[in-house]
């Protein structure tokens, strides 16, 4: 399943439970093209990056990712933290320490019941086959050059430090278009 297709069925789901404000962390043209489904419309959303697209159909928020947190960010902007709230985090975008995305993912799950958050991330190494290992190392030195940070977890930690932050559903799949590389994609709601 790709990233845009889970995003839109885990948006589908959350307008389903009575979400109505959607978070876009990081603006990625993929994203915009995935928020103009129908479910997507009765969604109001925030885009939030460190830099302002020349048009935005959406309100946007500029956020220094390394320096404010994600509550600061959205104070700047008409999201109502009183209601339930999804929030779309794909990619490399945004904070780039351990304690940021605890603190991001903190505020996630203080939202009102329903609220929610999809995501990604890459499997540590060692729970990877040999092959793997050997196509990860071959892109090392690109994903360095690039300056991508990803945190290397496994799926178990995942899990439990969202169940420790008051998680309710979890659901993490292993990307199927790209298993080389590890990538999982989660939907975790309050």
């Amino acid at each position: 399943m790709s990233s845009i297709s889970f995003t839109n069925s885990e948006l589908a789901a959350a307008a389903a439970r009575g979400v109505r404000q959607c978070v876009v962390m990081g603006w990625p043209q993929p994203l915009r093209e995935a928020l103009k489904s129908s479910i997507a419309r009765i969604l109001q959303v925030f885009a939030l990056d460190e830099e302002r697209p020349p048009v935005s159909p959406v309100p946007f928020v500029t956020n220094q990712f390394a320096a404010e947190p994600l509550a600061t960010t959205l104070e700047k902007s008409n999201f109502d933290k009183r209601k339930a709230s999804v929030f779309v985090w794909l990619g490399d975008a945004g904070y780039r320490t351990a304690d940021a995305v605890l603190a991001a993912l903190a505020f996630i799950a203080s939202l009102p019941t329903g609220s929610g958050v999809v995501f990604d991330y890459t499997v540590e190494r060692t729970s990877l086959g040999t092959f793997t290992h050997s196509a990860l190392d071959a892109l090392a030195s690109r994903i360095a050059f690039a300056g991508s940070v990803k945190y290397f977890i496994q799926p178990q930690a995942v899990a439990a430090m969202l169940r420790g932050l008051g998680f309710q559903q979890i659901v993490d799949l292993a990307q199927q278009e790209f298993p080389i590389n590890g990538t999982h994609l989660v939907s975790a709601v309050v």
